[in-house]
């Protein structure tokens, strides 16, 4: 005779293994469902499609969402994961405003990588630093790589289009200021070298795939430092690199007329920064607005006590604003959030 006992554990059984099942596939419903959007999303919002984006070169605007204590959601989160650096959306909205109707204006972050980049396995949520910024400089490389377009930090004033940056389809590095110190190479001598943070591509540009394969075997050692910053690695491949353009610091406002590099000090003053007439915009360096103290208040002024100060870059930033007003305000801007 069949045992009452063991008919309750074979029922159980049935129930954990039929519950697991009904799971099992609505994880892999989910899983599939997101694929197929990505898929949707490279296929459709970034390769050429005549349905969207007008058929306009791509310009990346990377953000990070960092924990930090800026701005409380409220009294008892003591921190958040926004962005709260008001003086950014107002750098953004430059961007926008001046490249919206010659661009598609992607504006990105950490997860996009795993959306746009189909052999990109690497969970950004979960690898520490300096590991993540590593990666990250990949993933941008690797964007430009598969759908081209223009690179720019999200602290960029823009004060004119970037279209003519991108008008002979060549592959260009924005000069920066040099903080680097290689005392082999004697590089310390050297005030601006060319960098990632703005920089521009056609798609399959065999350029960005020899930084990409650089960047691939660098991140391939098992032990990350920041030697290759301080080194300067990335910036000597990139002089190595035949087919390269170096794009002057004076028209990303990192070096005024007289060839001396424009500082955060600078920016902040009421002083004069003598920039360059043809300048496509001046670059905020954010990571030391966060970093030195003595420049931190920037980060935490409203958008609107950002624009009621007397330094210098309030100036442009006002400048900016208005020149946007004087433009056709009929022409649709392409902007997308990934």
């Amino acid at each position: 005779m069949f045992d009452r006992k063991f008919a309750y554990h074979y029922l159980f059984a049935i129930t954990v293994v039929g519950i697991a099942s009904y799971f099992s596939d609505k994880i892999k419903q989910g899983l599939s469902s997101n694929d197929a959007e990505n898929q949707l999303i490279r296929q459709y919002l970034l390769n050429e499609s005549p349905l969207y984006g007008f058929n306009r070169p791509k310009l990346w605007i990377h953000s990070t969402y960092e924990k930090n204590a800026r701005q409380w959601k409220d009294f008892y989160s003591r921190n958040s994961t926004d962005l709260n650096q008001p003086y950014i959306h107002l750098t953004i909205k430059s961007i926008i405003n001046h490249c919206g109707n010659d661009f598609n204006i992607c504006l990105i972050d950490d997860e996009t990588f795993s959306r746009l980049i189909p052999t990109w396995e690497i969970n950004m949520e979960t690898v520490p630093e300096p590991a993540r910024a590593m990666y990250r400089e990949l993933g941008m490389m690797k964007l430009l790589y598969l759908y081209g377009g223009v690179v720019v930090p999200n602290s960029f004033l823009c004060l004119r289009s970037l279209a003519p940056l991108v008008a002979d389809g060549s592959t260009f590095f924005a000069e920066e200021v040099n903080r680097t110190c290689n005392v082999v190479k004697k590089q310390e001598n050297t005030c601006f070298l060319p960098g990632t943070r703005i920089m521009g591509a056609p798609k399959a540009s065999p350029v960005i795939k020899d930084l990409v394969e650089f960047l691939e075997k660098r991140n391939s050692f098992p032990h990350f430092n920041a030697e290759h910053v301080f080194l300067g690695e990335v910036q000597q491949k990139i002089l190595s690199l035949a087919h390269a353009t170096v794009i002057d610091g004076s028209l990303v406002g990192v070096k005024n007329n007289k060839k001396k590099p424009i500082l955060l000090e600078d920016l902040l003053s009421e002083n004069f920064l003598d920039l360059d007439e043809k300048a496509y915009g001046i670059y905020i360096p954010a990571d030391q607005v966060l970093t030195r103290p003595k420049y931190q208040w920037f980060a935490y002024l409203t958008s609107a006590e950002v624009l009621a100060t007397n330094a210098v870059i309030t100036k442009y930033l006002k400048a900016s604003a208005v020149d946007e007003y004087t433009k056709d305000m009929h022409t649709m801007k392409s902007v997308t959030t990934i």
